[in-house]
């Protein structure tokens, strides 16, 4: 018996050490250079986070507008501004200053122990402020177009009113399951038993309590904003599935368009997308404010 006992006990410790390093290992966003520059005038910039530097690229609208309206580009995990320069050209030629930045622990902004949705959530929220402190932008005539993970932060981020007119929420996970999900399928490992443990074992090593996780609820984020918002998923999305725009459509009705691209990385290549998205920031952020 004592035996049998001492078998279980040291398969019990090696299975929750092996679930651990996997949290870790999940919780650790691969970094990747910011390998290209943007095709038009820019400057780099910086700003505070917290007490951490986030770094990114500040392009100014090519129009001679005094206060310009301003976009603020959001990647997804594991990504960087270098792979948001994709969306630019076409808000760029729309007339629209841009700002685009490393979320922490991308990049080259500072790194953190244990990034969560709320490292993200942060991040967009001091992106905004720097925004508002310069003297070329509209403070009352700020967007955000945010991918995925960073489409995530963003809608939790204007939960709050905090001025932001217009966001554009590409692809987006917005349950923990799902995302958990995304990342075991990479490792070919099954959810059960191991997602709800890694779950768990990332709120422990964020700090995050089961309180604050309430705050991460996207459709309530949506139901309580004031911001306009636009939702896009494409049906063909492998990564993050087009359910989970079906999860926030059964729980709060927003604007919101399917597309049919392929991939997880591909909304704006379809036809579709620059036809809504365009006519979407323009209506809520080209017209000057008294």
């Amino acid at each position: 018996m004592l035996i049998l006992f001492s078998a279980c006990f040291i398969f019990l410790v090696s299975f929750v050490s092996i679930v651990w390093k996997l949290t870790i290992k999940s919780q650790t966003p691969r970094k990747y250079p910011v390998d290209n520059a943007p095709d038009f005038p820019y400057e780099n910039v910086s700003f505070k986070s917290g007490k951490d530097q986030v770094n990114g690229w500040f392009i100014p609208a090519k129009s001679s507008e005094q206060k310009s309206p301003l976009i603020i580009l959001v990647h997804g995990w594991g990504s960087n501004r270098a792979k948001m320069k994709r969306y630019v050209k076409p808000l760029y030629e729309a007339g629209y200053a841009l700002l685009l930045f490393d979320v922490r622990s991308h990049g080259e902004s500072d790194s953190v122990k244990a990034p969560t949705v709320k490292i993200f959530r942060d991040d967009v929220i001091a992106a905004i402020h720097y925004a508002k402190s310069r003297n070329e932008i509209d403070p009352h005539r700020i967007g955000i177009l945010a991918h995925s993970f960073g489409g995530f932060g963003s809608v939790i981020a204007i939960k709050e009113d905090i001025g932001i007119k217009a966001v554009v929420a590409d692809s987006i996970p917005v349950q923990f399951s799902t995302v958990i999900k995304a990342a075991l399928k990479f490792y070919k490992l099954p959810y059960y038993p191991l997602g709800p443990m890694i779950f768990k074992m990332m709120l422990i090593r964020a700090g995050i309590t089961r309180k604050e996780v309430k705050e991460f609820d996207v459709p309530q984020a949506l139901k309580n904003t004031k911001s306009a918002v636009l939702l896009i998923h494409s049906i063909k999305d492998d990564f993050v599935p087009s359910s989970e725009l079906d999860y926030i459509l059964r729980r709060v009705d927003v604007p919101h368009i399917y597309v049919e691209s392929q991939g997880h990385r591909s909304t704006e290549t379809d036809p579709q997308y620059w036809k809504h998205v365009l006519p979407f920031f323009k209506k809520n952020l080209m017209v000057q404010q008294d």
